[in-house]
């Protein structure tokens, strides 16, 4: 594949607002060897307008397909019926790629099938932190159920390795991308990572993910029942799946080298926090304090571990060597840190 052709399956429904800005962000792409498909999901607003004005201007580039509502999995089949490329690349239509997304995918799926990369959320705050330029999403699935969280314009895949992936169950209304990760990985193959961000995750009053999330946890159990039934088909180990906390701490912990003399605090007070400190304790690190972002908790404990106010771990940086963010909102609180000058060699997160 000297300069493999990407399909771009962009599915849509009801994303009119948007729709214009995710197929420019492919059209001034620094690759150029792309055909985009859009899969359009019965919508019901000024979407068919955009959508005629790009394939007439672009009928070599643009192919559009206008289907019955059947939710993402659906959409998903439809696009990849038609792809032709050595490579397939998703979009949400809300979304938009940063103009040298397929460039750098194109580079990196020389030697990997698969391949995820970061989202800026608004372009402000990374949607997540991966482990930089490592696969290890297979092992994480086998060893802890983990399930991963980039969406859809964050993944990419060669052809010919996601093609027994298909066709996904139309059961996934959402969450489509989550079957197909499991299901790639399930192959054999395994995912590649890279924390820059690439793309732009647009967190809106209309996103079907992102404003309902609780929708995602039954999404897990009908990906994990589906995956264990083809696994005892085919005679391989079921997969369990560890609470996220426990997931958290398994995944990203593990990836970090820490000094066993380092004084350590932990940010987050939660159920990953202690998870990180029952960790930490049993490799024999200490743990000076834990810490957060609300200030009511000063003077009490955790795990007979003072619970000091962040504000006030400011003030004093030589009472730690090192924080480790735990918390689901790492990103955010990372990027707080950042923005408040703090070294980088003072705080870590925990790498999915």
């Amino acid at each position: 594949m000297n300069k493999p052709l990407v399909s771009v399956i962009i599915t849509n429904y009801n994303y009119a607002l948007y729709l214009s800005d995710a197929i420019k962000s492919v059209l001034n792409q620094s690759y150029q060897n792309f055909e985009i498909i859009i899969v359009d999901d019965g919508s019901k607003d000024e979407s068919a307008t955009v959508l005629e004005k790009y394939e007439a201007e672009y009928p070599i580039k643009i192919q559009v397909v206008y289907k019955k509502n059947g939710g993402q999995g659906s959409a998903f089949n439809s696009g990849f019926e038609l792809a032709t490329g050595d490579i397939v690349a998703f979009l949400d239509a809300d979304d938009y790629w940063y103009e040298n997304k397929l460039e750098t995918i194109v580079h990196y799926h020389k030697k990997h099938a698969g391949i995820q990369h970061n989202l800026l959320i608004n372009n402000e705050i990374p949607f997540v932190l991966l482990e930089d330029q490592v696969e290890k999403q297979k092992r994480l699935l086998e060893d802890y159920g983990s399930f991963g969280t980039i969406p859809t314009s964050g993944l990419s895949f060669v052809y010919e390795k996601l093609k027994p992936v298909f066709p996904v169950p139309t059961e996934y209304e959402i969450c489509a991308d989550l079957y197909i990760k499991m299901f790639f990985l399930n192959e054999g193959n395994d995912i590649f990572s890279l924390n820059d961000a690439f793309a732009n995750y647009r967190h809106h009053d209309n996103n079907l993910w992102y404003n309902n999330q609780s929708v995602t946890s039954d999404y897990n159990e009908i990906t994990l029942a589906n995956l264990n039934n083809r696994r005892k088909q085919y005679g391989k180990a079921l997969i369990n799946r560890l609470k996220p906390a426990k997931i958290y701490v398994e995944a990203g912990l593990n990836s970090h080298t820490i000094n066993p003399h380092a004084k350590i605090g932990i940010y987050g007070t939660g159920a990953i926090g202690q998870e990180v400190y029952k960790r930490l304790k049993s490799k024999n690190y200490t743990v000076q304090f834990f810490t957060d972002s609300c200030s009511n908790k000063e003077g009490l404990t955790l795990n007979d571990v003072p619970i000091i106010p962040f504000h006030k771990i400011e003030e004093d940086e030589e009472s730690y060597d090192l924080i480790i963010i735990s918390s689901s909102a790492q990103t955010e609180i990372m990027y707080e840190l950042k923005e408040k000058g703090f070294p980088a060699s003072k705080y870590r997160g925990l790498y999915l």
